[in-house]
């Protein structure tokens, strides 16, 4: 364990001033009810560990880092007792809020894989700075800054690349989707196929498909089974199960929600009549 806290006296004169830094190995069980006086900024040196913010988990490994505002609520525990590392850094300022906002980091931000070698020296070299409690104020002031538009950065940097990657992303689950249909698909599965979180999946592919994942896999299947209402003589109950329905009330409460009329009806109207 290594931190400093420097004495607060002349530094609250500067716009940013460090509140504290420090290495916690192992890193502790931390329950925060009513969040930090001090926005923060935490990455893992090794090991695992779990954020949670407003009942959402966010896990920490190596490389993975992210934000806090003043005030939020949060909680953050080691996967394995004693085998998570962190890095930590505390800061304050009389505008800093706005000033964060202004340059998108407003409440929250967290990436599983932003931490390089700009992030990390900065990071050694102010805890160096802030050893020295009689010149280390303002240096420390202006490596506060330089942290928080590195942090900026790299989280613009993951965004641009984000975007180009989110396109194949959705591609691959349409694609499983599509070939997949008749059976038993789970957001669970999706997301990994991605290779993201599921609420960073949800979040993606609605941005991009205008829906949700789990609407356009029974849009899908809807689609299927109006082609073989109208095209073939199988049963009803059987092109429910064809295409993943296996409760022939369930697939016609879906099939009437995204077609307007019963299964049984768009056979009549459309294709060949037969009984259920």
């Amino acid at each position: 364990m290594e931190f400093i806290y420097p004495v607060l006296g002349r530094q609250k004169s500067l716009p940013f001033y460090l509140a504290g830094v420090g290495i916690a190995d192992p890193e502790y069980h931390i329950v925060r009810e009513t969040g930090l006086i001090s926005h923060q900024i935490l990455y893992t040196r090794s090991g695992a560990g779990n954020l949670i913010i407003d009942g959402t988990s966010y896990p920490q490994k190596k490389g993975s880092l992210f934000y806090l505002a003043s005030g939020v609520p949060h909680e953050y525990y080691p996967l394995v007792e004693d085998e998570w590392s962190t890095c930590w850094v505390v800061f304050r300022g009389a505008y800093l809020t706005e000033l964060l906002q202004g340059m998108g980091l407003e409440r929250f931000a967290y990436h599983a894989d932003l931490v390089g070698e700009e992030l990390e020296k900065i990071f050694s070299q102010m805890l160096s700075a802030a050893k020295d409690p009689v010149n280390g104020d303002e240096k420390c002031s202006v490596l506060v800054y330089e942290y928080i538009i590195a942090v900026r950065q790299a989280f613009l940097a993951k965004e641009r690349y984000g975007e180009r990657t989110a396109g194949g992303m959705v591609e691959k689950a349409i694609i499983y989707m599509n070939e997949n249909y008749a059976s038993d698909i789970t957001l669970e599965q999706l997301a990994d196929i991605s290779e993201v979180t599921k609420q960073h999946f949800c979040r993606v592919f609605k941005e991009k498909m205008k829906m949700r994942p789990m609407e356009y896999l029974a849009r899908k299947r809807i689609s299927v089974a109006r082609g073989l209402l109208v095209s073939t003589k199988q049963s009803v109950a059987e092109i429910g199960r064809a295409v993943g329905y296996d409760n022939l009330t369930y697939f016609g409460m879906v099939f009437k929600k995204y077609e307007g009329i019963s299964p049984t009806d768009c056979r009549k109207r459309h294709g060949t009549e037969q009984m259920w």
